[in-house]
């Protein structure tokens, strides 16, 4: 079997656990009141969904080095792969400044406050990086666009 049906296999495995994950959690126990305040939801699956989207993360970012090590070892250093590989390392080491300068700030739902310093700047990282890669996505996308005409 080559790498694309490999790749395609997975991609179409990941999707089908992540919508039945999702599907589970609309469905089983979504809204189970929360005990302080009733007018809140507090579902029996978040945990699940949490731990799956980590999971996917953590997967993600390995891949993601994985794949610049085999290149780096296949085609060695070049000029191009400073922008391929540079900017989504460049956007988690931000993510990674800014969650370490806000440590000191409060995360609180369901009215407790429930983080602690690691967890603070794991979120912060994970959503800097990704506001980060998705404004260069929609440039890179409006720009490839407009070089064409």
């Amino acid at each position: 079997m080559n790498i694309e049906k490999i790749s395609k296999y997975l991609l179409y495995g990941l999707l089908g656990v992540s919508a039945l994950i999702w599907v589970l959690f609309l469905l089983v126990g979504f809204n189970r009141e929360y005990d302080v305040d009733p007018t809140m939801n507090n579902p029996v699956l978040t945990d699940l969904l949490v731990i799956w989207a980590l999971l996917l993360t953590v997967v993600a970012f390995v891949g993601m080095l994985v794949a610049y090590i085999m290149y780096l070892k296949q085609h060695g250093l070049e000029r191009g792969l400073y922008f391929t590989w540079g900017i989504p390392i460049a956007a988690i080491v931000i993510g990674l400044i800014i969650g370490f300068v806000n440590k000191g700030e409060d995360f609180i739902y369901n009215m407790n406050d429930h983080a602690s310093q690691s967890s603070l700047v794991i979120a912060d990282t994970a959503l800097v990086a990704v506001v980060i890669l998705a404004v260069i996505s929609v440039a890179a996308i409006i720009w490839s666009l407009v070089k064409r005409k």
